[in-house]
């Protein structure tokens, strides 16, 4: 009997066709690739923020960081436990990558971005108002010092100005020196101390000008400087119309109490902020840095300056009063020693007047004696008894060697009488001489004595403060 039924093939096997299988297969697999492909990309849509472009190998190592480790409990129980820190955790597919952000624009895009670029722009403008705000300080420091060097420098002018002065009345001196008469021309000590006066004077004036020389360059400097610092101010100002400037409490908002050393070491107590690297498009650009820089430099110069300066005036005052208070010294000691020498001088001439007075007087009783030794010159004269015809003598001379010496002994006192005449006369001539040497000496002495206390009264208004070069110069060539 012939069985009943489809065919056994058709009843084993598959049902649908071969090709319906396949379809679906391809169908399925084509899911799963785009499936993965679109999970791949909408993974690399995302990516840790800051994070800069890589290679596979890195994006690959990066991405293994991101599974779940193995954790073996005590118990022996295996775990997957997610990595620490923050980020997602992805439990269905074991994965916790690290905070993303989205490449695309999202909605909240725009709105992001400003705040973003508000927070950028906020914080550019404080870093350049602190940066000004350190310019503003270095450059009203700069101005202080350059006001100081200014003062200074017109001390200094004063006091080489004084200088020149002394110098002129140095010569002066010398000057008026030669106007004393011949015997007072002899060198003295005050002579040597002239010369002295003018070497040291002389020594401080090339001193005194190669530090005004000095002070220039530096003066020089300081205005170059000045100048950088207010063109980089004003460039750096130019961002800073939208915030407020209380630029004097920047650095203390900061933690800073001067400009000058932004790049030491922070205390550990204090939260400071730190010197930005220059950048030729950053709040703080390198011609900011060389103009600070050379204001911190020329602040430190500064400082050797005014002491050089300062020294310089000292030691150029003391030096001048030093040679005024021993010139002056050597002055009034020569005009004490004059007026000592002019008293003695006098009494000496008081003491020829008398000898000169008491040698006249003798003189003129010799001359009186001598006429009376010559005998009567006339015979009328009544007086006889000097003849030697007088009848006591005659009747004397009646015997043979009977003659008297008295001829010759009036020959004798006539002849010693004649000499001391003379010698009285060239005596009294001598004492007259003497005298008139005497009255010159005193002259003489007076004349120095004036010239002296007329240098020392010149001297002393010329060291007063309130005289000026120029009063010299005009008193000089008029």
């Amino acid at each position: 009997m012939a069985s009943i039924g489809p065919p056994a093939h058709l009843l084993t096997g598959k049902v649908g066709s071969e090709k319906w299988h396949k379809d679906n297969r391809n169908t399925v697999l084509q899911a799963k690739e785009l499936t993965r492909d679109y999970g791949q990309q909408a993974l690399d849509l995302w990516r840790a923020p800051g994070q800069p472009e890589e290679t596979p190998y890195e994006r690959k190592v990066r991405k293994e960081s991101w599974k779940f480790k193995l954790d073996v409990s005590s118990t022996g129980e295996v775990n997957r436990k997610p990595p620490e820190g923050p980020g997602v955790t992805l439990w269905k597919s074991k994965l916790k990558p690290p905070p993303w952000v989205c490449k695309m624009a999202l909605p909240c895009f725009r709105d992001y971005f400003n705040t973003k670029n508000n927070e950028y722009v906020s914080q550019y403008t404080r870093e350049t108002r602190q940066v000004v705000s350190r310019m503003r300080q270095a450059l009203a420091e700069i101005n202080e010092q350059f006001k100081a060097l200014v003062r200074e420098r017109e001390s200094l002018n004063t006091t080489l100005a004084r200088i020149r002065q002394s110098l002129i009345t140095n010569k002066q001196t010398q000057a008026i020196r030669e106007h004393r008469p011949t015997l007072e021309k002899i060198p003295d000590k005050v002579d040597a101390l002239m010369k002295w006066e003018k070497e040291e004077l002389l020594k401080q004036k090339v001193k005194l000008e190669g530090v005004m020389a000095m002070s220039e360059d530096h003066l020089k400097a300081l205005g170059t400087c000045r100048q950088a610092l207010e063109t980089a101010c004003d460039e750096r100002s130019r961002v800073l119309d939208l915030m407020p400037h209380p630029l004097r409490m920047v650095l203390l908002e900061a933690g800073r109490d001067s400009w000058l050393g932004l790049d030491r070491p922070s205390s550990p107590w204090v939260e400071r902020n730190q010197t930005p690297n220059p950048d030729p498009i950053g709040p703080y650009t390198p011609e900011c840095e060389a103009a600070l820089d050379d204001a911190r430099r020329l602040t430190f110069v500064s400082k050797d300056v005014m002491q050089k300066v300062k020294e310089a005036i000292k030691l150029a005052q003391d030096t001048r009063n030093t040679a005024y208070t021993t010139i002056a010294n050597s002055l009034q000691g020569k005009r004490d020693e004059t007026m000592r020498h002019k008293e003695r001088l006098d009494m000496a001439l008081g003491g020829t007047r008398g000898t000169l007075h008491r040698c006249k007087r003798f003189m003129h009783e010799m001359c009186v004696t001598q006429g009376m030794t010559l005998g009567p010159e006339n015979s009328k004269y009544l007086e006889t008894r000097e003849k030697l015809t007088r009848p006591m003598v005659q009747v004397f001379q009646r015997h043979v060697g009977t003659q008297l010496p008295e001829a010759a002994i009036l020959n004798k006192s006539t002849a010693l009488l004649d000499r001391s005449i003379k010698d009285t006369a060239k005596n009294i001539h001598n004492l007259q001489d003497t005298r008139q040497h005497l009255q010159q000496c005193i002259h003489d002495k007076e004349t120095g004595y004036g010239v002296d206390g007329s240098i020392k009264r010149l001297r002393q208004r010329r060291i007063h403060p309130r005289t000026c070069l120029q009063e010299t110069l005009d008193l000089v060539y008029s």
